[in-house]
């Protein structure tokens, strides 16, 4: 099969690191949520790749990254043989992972803490840096948690935890955008689950236990094919994470398969998720959603076009990074939804760098 949407989770955690399930369980809620993958990153290991192995279980594929843990600059490493050392610098340990072949993604990098209970923030500060695949720009333990303002607020939102997420850290959006400008930059999302207990006895509650998490924050990607062979669906996934051929959504909110959003001309094929185009008078935008949504297509993170419903055009005014946010109304509100990668339109002469 070519250029199918397949759907996954990225960023979760196992009693290999601080993570409440063990890998079988985790894999058995991805597989109950039909997810077609799931990345787990524990902390500082890749233990499990050699104790349970990269497979298939009914149709989920179960494959094993790292999250490299420093105090502050984690990192999210796909496709490693070897967890890079926490010790090094943060430019040496990216490195590291890039000489393996492996992708790297700034983990949770505006992330605030969680003042009410005295953790700190985990963000990203090894600035310059360089070699590095993308963001994390949605990571739902951080959303969740760094907006709980009281013991009732944190209540309210142990009842249905995905609804009360507030969607990217602008400070994140605004890197991504900028960052932009220079390179392509892949966004993801990640759920950064644990299934966190806290209380005891009746009183017990979990923060997003793995059942309900893998089915909230998940990320849709086109891959160029996808089999049973655990090898292929490996590489079809890293080269399509990798090329930035993804959209990520709050699916409790509503499923976003199907979403599209492409730079279309009459005598050329269209300009998907991730590409880097040479910008051209004719091109115009197109954004499509399976449901209506407030849609909204940015030039640089900036609107040049919204409105509600399935679909939303906009004409291509020059040279830009353009993506799409997507926000469904509930209880009253716009909520935060669905976000794509960026179509890179280069102006005559650019080098990426």
């Amino acid at each position: 099969m070519s250029g199918l949407e397949i759907v996954g989770a990225l960023h979760g955690h196992s009693r290999y690191s601080d993570g409440r399930g063990t890998v079988e369980e985790i894999w058995e809620a991805a597989q109950e949520a039909h997810l077609d993958f799931l990345v787990l990153t524990d902390h500082d290991t890749l233990a499990p790749l050699e104790d349970v192995g990269e497979a298939f279980q009914g149709s989920t594929l179960m494959l094993f990254g790292c999250e490299v843990s420093p105090p502050t600059n984690h990192l999210l490493v796909f496709g490693a043989t070897r967890c890079p050392d926490r010790s090094q610098a943060p430019q040496v340990y990216v490195d590291d992972a890039r000489a393996q072949g492996a992708l790297t993604f700034l983990a949770h990098p505006h992330d605030r803490g969680v003042p009410l209970a005295r953790i700190p923030s985990y963000r990203w500060d090894a600035w310059p840096l360089e070699g590095f695949t993308g963001l994390e720009i949605w990571n739902q333990l951080s959303d969740w948690s760094g907006h709980l303002k009281g013991l009732g607020s944190a209540v309210q939102a142990l009842r249905r935890p995905a609804a009360h997420l507030a969607g990217p850290e602008p400070q994140t959006l605004s890197l991504w955008d900028a960052l932009g400008q220079e390179r392509k930059v892949v966004g993801i999302a990640g759920l950064d689950v644990h299934d966190v207990q806290v209380g005891r006895g009746p009183l017990v509650a979990h923060i997003f236990p793995y059942a309900y998490a893998m089915r909230t924050l998940l990320c849709y990607v086109d891959v160029e094919a996808w089999s049973r062979d655990v090898a292929e669906a490996k590489g079809s996934l890293l080269a399509a994470l990798g090329a930035g051929r993804l959209h990520f959504a709050n699916a409790e909110l509503a499923d976003a398969r199907n979403l599209t959003f492409q730079a279309e001309r009459r005598d050329a094929p269209p300009a998907r998720l991730g590409d880097e185009v040479p910008w051209h008078s004719a091109l115009a935008l197109h954004l499509a959603s399976p449901v209506a949504a407030d849609l909204a297509i940015l030039k640089d993170g900036r609107p040049i076009a919204q409105a509600f419903g399935d679909r939303l055009s906009a004409p291509v005014d020059g040279p830009g990074v353009y993506r799409a946010e997507l926000r469904l109304p509930c209880g009253g509100r716009l909520l935060p939804w669905a976000f794509t990668n960026p179509i890179y339109l280069r102006p005559e002469g650019f080098a990426s760098r």
